[in-house]
């Protein structure tokens, strides 16, 4: 803030002050750009978001899918066409990025998918690079699933109904297209008493592994905004691992050990309180 503005601040606020009211100064919403050593978006990417959405930040680069269901939300802010479900390589050199981060897109992909991004930011990143991961909870939500919690599951479903039961909610949440509400009519729907057998039958992660064995691949095409997988601590640590990382950590919202990520205007925003948070270094 200019010296001018904060004596018209300060002007102003002696003024209204009687009523209670007073200017505060915000911060900008990309947060402290001062902390960024560039000044302009560099030209070739050092910090990328991976299904990057509505994201916008002057000096990082969106990698994503143009898709007509988010095309209100990417609003032509796709610096990087990209299909995570392709199987190629990033279109980015390796040791080349300071930092990668991926909100709320894992549980719409395969584990194959994952793993196959995991493996690509490794190769991509620079060493000490800070890679970030947020998605949903699985083990959060099945232990409010088997206390009976359906207020943890308070919202509709993304075509426009509450589903009654717990059950139904629950399985919405990794496996969306076998609720029976879902209009996807090329795979078996569960009843509530079928998804209570599998739990009982399987246990926690066999089951988990079973209900997304039982969505289709035309499914998966068709409906790219809804669950197709769920993720824990460990399990997606063993794919970071797996990756080459050897620095990995739980994190927490708005505790990146990286300053870039540390803005929760515009990161770690989507769903928190639903959501794990994951960090490594290269």
């Amino acid at each position: 803030m200019s010296e001018y503005l904060r004596k018209l601040a300060r002007a102003i606020n002696k003024a209204i002050g009687r009523w209670g009211i007073q200017i505060v100064p915000t911060r900008h919403v990309y947060g402290n750009l001062d902390i960024y050593p560039e000044k302009v978006r560099p030209a070739t990417p050092l910090y990328i978001n991976i299904g990057a959405g509505s994201f916008f930040h002057p000096f990082w680069h969106n990698m994503d899918t143009p898709n007509l269901f988010y095309a209100n939300v990417q609003k032509g802010h796709i610096h990087i066409s990209y299909d995570l479900k392709s199987g190629r390589p990033f279109p980015l050199k390796s040791d080349s990025l300071k930092v990668a981060y991926i909100s709320h897109v894992v549980e719409h992909l395969s584990d194959d998918c994952v793993r196959f991004c995991c493996a690509e930011v490794h190769r991509c990143l620079q060493p000490g690079g800070y890679f970030r991961l947020a998605c949903p909870d699985i083990d959060l939500e099945y232990d409010a699933y088997c206390r009976g919690d359906a207020t943890l599951f308070p919202w509709p479903t993304p075509w426009g109904t509450l589903s009654t039961s717990i059950e139904q909610r629950f399985l919405e949440h990794f496996a969306t297209a076998l609720t029976l509400d879902h209009p996807e009519t090329r795979c078996h729907k569960f009843a509530d008493e079928e998804i209570r057998d599998v739990f009982s039958k399987y246990g926690k992660e066999d089951a988990l592994g079973y209900f997304v064995n039982q969505i289709p691949a035309e499914s998966k095409e068709s409906f790219p905004e809804h669950h197709v997988n769920w993720f824990n601590v460990k399990k997606l640590s063993s794919f970071l691992e797996n990756a080459g990382f050897e620095n990995i950590y739980e994190s927490r919202y708005g505790q990146s050990k990286c300053a870039f990520m540390r803005n929760t205007q515009l990161f770690d925003s989507t769903v928190p309180s639903l959501s794990f948070y994951m960090e490594c270094q290269k």
